[in-house]
């Protein structure tokens, strides 16, 4: 059963299973709301151990433990406003733009060799970085202005 199928209550920081039972972080968790982060910064949520045994659903729920444990990212609330986000239809476009521009700078170190910077200083950098954006400009629109290479420049390759 996936965690999908749980209800997540945030006034009451637990899920509710479909049959209605309590998944809770541990009882010292709620001295301190620090306690038991995991290093992948989850919390774990755990139900009773008799609830699950005598639930219904149990085999398809949790067949090969004794209760049913769900791990809550404590950015999940950032993730859900991320989620929404990625619905909508000027998500799409600012995706599509922005891979785009990764593409050019992914040729800048790929082919155009800028994985580093070989001048120091703002100034140098950025003119450094202005000469191979004018050389890939360059390239473009060499290939769109002229698609096949024309047989004199291969003489003398």
């Amino acid at each position: 059963m996936p965690n999908s199928d749980f209800i997540w209550n945030e006034h009451k920081d637990e899920y509710r299973c479909p049959t209605g039972q309590r998944l809770r972080r541990e009882w010292w968790s709620f001295r301190n709301p620090r306690t038991h982060i995991t290093k992948a910064a989850t919390i774990i949520y755990r139900a009773s151990q008799r609830d699950c045994a005598r639930c219904p659903l149990k085999r398809r729920c949790c067949p090969n433990t004794p209760m049913r444990k769900i791990a809550r990212s404590i950015h999940e609330q950032a993730r859900n406003v991320a989620r929404e986000m990625a619905k909508r239809r000027d998500y799409r476009q600012s995706r599509g733009d922005r891979k785009k521009v990764e593409m050019l700078f992914a040729h800048f170190k790929r082919i155009l060799k800028m994985d580093r910077l070989r001048l120091r200083g703002i100034t140098r950098a950025r003119d450094e970085f202005l000469l191979a954006a004018i050389a890939q400009n360059l390239r473009r629109m060499a290939k769109r202005l002229c698609p096949t290479v024309p047989s004199s420049v291969l003489a003398y390759t």
